[in-house]
């Protein structure tokens, strides 16, 4: 999956956000049991970037879905 976000911020707000906008991602991708690789790159080509490894037990059975809503 690949997601692109065009925003109407200046390069400094996009510069001073976009970790809080990893961060915001992370929460959400941390429950799912699955690897993956965020990157933001600003309009001024600073660039933060998030993997993750998820975790594979051989004696768990299939994934169940998390409730996203839930705190």
């Amino acid at each position: 999956m690949e997601i692109h976000l065009v925003s109407s911020m200046t390069p400094e707000d996009e510069n001073r956000l976009a970790p809080s906008v990893l961060a915001a991602i992370e929460e959400l991708l941390k429950r799912l049991p699955v690897s993956y690789s965020l990157r933001i790159e600003t309009v001024v080509g600073q660039a933060i970037h998030h993997n993750h490894t998820a975790e594979i037990s051989e004696e768990a059975g299939p994934p169940t879905p998390p409730d996203l809503l839930s705190p």
